[in-house]
C-alpha cells in the first residue's frame, strides 16, 4: 500500500493482510499517509521463509524450461512503466512462460510468479494467459485463493479476456499446478476487495482492534500490536480466555486484565454464553497473573483434587518412565514429517540417556516409529508399570497417525492406548496449579521448576524453520550436522523439561 502522485495504490498482499486482520489495513493506511513510519523487523524466521519462497518459484521455473518451454523474465522490482510494458510486449508476442509479469488496474497492482499462455483468444490473438502462483504449502487457502482471483481480474483487464482457471504450486507436488476455476471463488474475492476499499477510504466507520491471531506470527506490526495490548492491559492476556468471554465481559464494563482480577465474586450476572463456572475461572487466572507481575516472579497455587483430573490422572513415577517428544512438520508432502523422535530414559544405573532419532523421508519416518514402539515393548516387560509422558496431545495423536500410514505396529501402539501408558502432562499440570502465566505452554511453566535450557530458545528458531525449508523441499543433504545438533538439543531439553510439570504436580500433593 502506497500513494503515487496522491492516488493509494493496492496489491495483493494489501489484499491478504486485509484478509486476514483489520487493524493490519488501518496501520499500513497511516504509513502510506505519511502518519507513520513503517515497522523495521529483522526476524530470521522470516528470512528464511522468504528465501524458501523463492528457491521454491525458482525449481517451478527450472522445471518449466526442462520440459522445452522458455521462460521471459520481467526485470525489476514492483510495478511500474518498465515492468508494466515489458509484460504487456511478452504478451503481444505470445510468449510461452512470463515471470514476474506486472499487472495494473486502476490503483490495483501486483507482480505474477507465472503467466503461462493458453489457446484461448485475446485481444493479443489467438492466446491469451493463465496465472500460476508458487506457493509454500503453509501457505492459508483463503490467502491463496484471494491472491490468484486478484492477479486473474488484473489479468482479464490487461488481455480483455477472463481466465478460466487459476493455478497453484506448493512443494512436494512434483510442480504440478493445482487448478482453481476462478469464477467458483469471484463472490468471496470480490467481498474482501470490496471491504479493503471501503476501508482505505474512509467508508467504513469503525476501529478495530489488535486482536491476537495466527497471522501475527508473520505479520510485521507484531511487535506494535503486542506493545498496544500491553499498554492497554488487553484482557486478551489471560491464559485460556476466549473472544467471546472478553466481549462479554466489556459489554459488563470490565475492560482490563487488572479490572478483570478484581471482578466480585461469585459472579453478579448470568452469562449470555457459558456457565458461570467457566467466568469465575479465567477472573482467578487474571489475578494471579497481576499478583505475579506485581511481585515480578512466576507464581503459582495448587488447584482442589478432583477425580479423573490432574493429580488424580498422574501415575506414581517408575524407573522404567519414559519423557517423549517429537520435532514435526505438517507441511511436508502430504500429511507430513515427524522428523525427530527424540525420547529421555534411566539406564537403569541412575544416568539419563536420550536418544535422538532422526528421520528425514518417509522410509526413516517408519523405521523411527518401529525402533521407538519396539523400544517401549520391549521395556515394558522389565518395567510394567511404566508410563510414557509427553505435554499436550500430539504425541499420542502422532503415534495413531504412523501406525495408521505404515500399517504396521497397530497391536502394539492400540494396547499402549488402550493401557493409557501415555501419561498428557499437560492437562495434569493445567488441572493442579494455576500459575501466574499468559499460556501453559512447558516453556511458560519452566521458572515454576528452575528449568534452564542448554540451547538458547532465541537460537533454535531460524535453525527450525531452514530445516523445515529442506525438508519441504526435499533437500535433505543440504541440512547441516550443526542444525541437526542444535535441534536434537533443542528437543533434549523439551524431553527432559517434560519431566518437570510431573514433579511440580507432586509438589503439591
Amino acid at each position: 500500500m502506497h500513494k503515487v502522485e496522491g492516488t493509494l495504490n493496492l496489491s495483493a498482499g494489501d489484499l491478504v493482510g486485509h484478509l486476514n486482520c483489520r487493524y493490519l489495513t488501518k496501520l499500513d493506511l497511516r504509513v502510506a499517509n505519511g502518519e507513520l513510519d513503517k515497522p523495521t523487523i529483522w526476524d530470521p524466521v522470516l528470512e528464511v521463509l522468504a528465501e524458501r519462497g523463492r528457491l521454491h518459484e525458482r525449481g517451478f521455473i527450472e522445471h518449466i524450461e526442462a520440459g522445452g518451454l522458455t521462460a521471459t523474465i520481467v526485470d525489476g522490482v514492483g510495478v511500474d512503466t518498465k515492468s508494466l510494458d515489458a509484460t504487456s510486449a511478452a504478451m503481444a508476442r505470445g510468449d510461452a512462460i512470463i515471470v514476474q509479469g506486472a499487472l495494473q488496474a486502476g490503483c490495483w497492482n501486483g507482480r505474477v510468479d507465472v503467466l503461462r499462455r493458453v489457446e484461448t483468444p485475446s485481444r493479443f490473438g489467438p492466446w491469451s494467459y493463465e496465472v500460476i502462483d508458487t506457493k509454500l504449502a503453509r501457505e492459508t487457502k483463503g490467502n491463496t485463493v484471494v491472491q490468484i482471483s486478484l492477479y486473474s481480474d488484473l489479468l482479464s483487464k490487461t488481455q480483455e479476456v477472463e481466465p478460466i482457471s487459476a493455478f497453484v504450486v506448493t512443494p512436494g507436488t512434483s510442480y504440478i499446478p493445482e487448478a482453481y476455476r476462478v469464477a467458483d471463488y469471484g463472490a468471496y474475492y470480490r467481498h474482501v476487495r470490496s471491504s479493503l476499499e471501503r476501508s482505505v477510504s474512509g467508508a467504513i466507520a469503525c476501529d478495530p482492534y489488535p486482536e491476537p491471531i495466527e497471522h501475527c506470527e508473520i505479520c510485521r506490526w507484531r511487535r506494535h500490536c503486542d506493545g498496544r495490548r500491553r499498554a492497554d492491559d488487553h484482557m486478551s492476556l489471560v491464559a485460556g480466555i476466549s473472544k467471546s468471554q472478553i466481549g462479554e465481559l466489556e459489554r459488563h464494563g470490565i475492560a482490563s486484565t487488572a479490572a478483570l482480577a478484581t471482578l466480585p465474586l461469585p459472579l453478579q450476572w448470568r452469562p449470555d454464553r457459558g456457565a458461570a463456572k467457566s467466568f469465575e475461572k479465567i477472573r482467578e487466572q487474571a489475578r494471579i497473573q497481576v499478583e505475579g507481575r506485581t511481585r515480578g516472579k512466576v507464581l503459582y497455587e495448587t488447584l482442589p483434587v478432583i477425580a479423573g483430573f490432574g493429580l488424580s490422572r498422574l501415575p506414581q513415577p517408575s524407573p522404567g518412565d519414559i519423557f517423549f517428544d517429537f520435532e514435526g512438520d505438517p507441511f511436508v508432502g502430504n500429511g507430513g514429517l515427524e522428523f525427530l523422535f527424540g525420547y529421555i530414559y534411566s539406564d537403569g544405573q541412575g544416568s539419563d540417556c536420550y536418544v535422538g532419532d532422526w528421520a528425514s523421508n518417509r522410509q526413516e519416518e517408519r523405521g523411527a516409529f518401529e525402533r521407538f514402539v519396539d523400544f517401549v515393548t520391549e521395556r515394558l516387560k522389565v518395567y510394567p508399570d511404566l508410563h510414557i509422558y509427553h505435554f499436550a496431545p500430539y504425541e499420542p495423536a502422532a503415534m495413531k497417525r504412523l501406525m495408521g500410514r505404515y500399517a504396521t505396529r497397530e497391536n502394539e501402539v492400540d494396547g499402549l492406548l488402550r493401557a493409557e501408558i501415555f501419561v498428557d502432562l499437560f492437562s495434569v499440570a493445567r488441572h493442579s496449579i494455576r500459575a501466574s502465566v499468559e499460556s501453559y505452554s512447558i516453556k511458560k511453566l519452566e521458572p515454576l521448576y528452575s528449568f534452564v535450557r542448554t540451547v538458547p530458545l532465541e537460537d533454535v528458531g531460524a535453525v527450525m524453520a531452514r530445516t523445515q525449508a529442506r525438508l519441504e523441499m526435499a533437500d535433505t543433504a543440504g541440512i547441516p550436522e550443526n542444525d541437526k545438533t542444535a535441534i536434537r538439543g533443542y528437543n533434549r531439553d523439551d524431553c527432559v523439561s517434560t519431566a518437570g510439570p510431573a514433579e511440580l504436580a507432586g509438589d503439591g500433593t
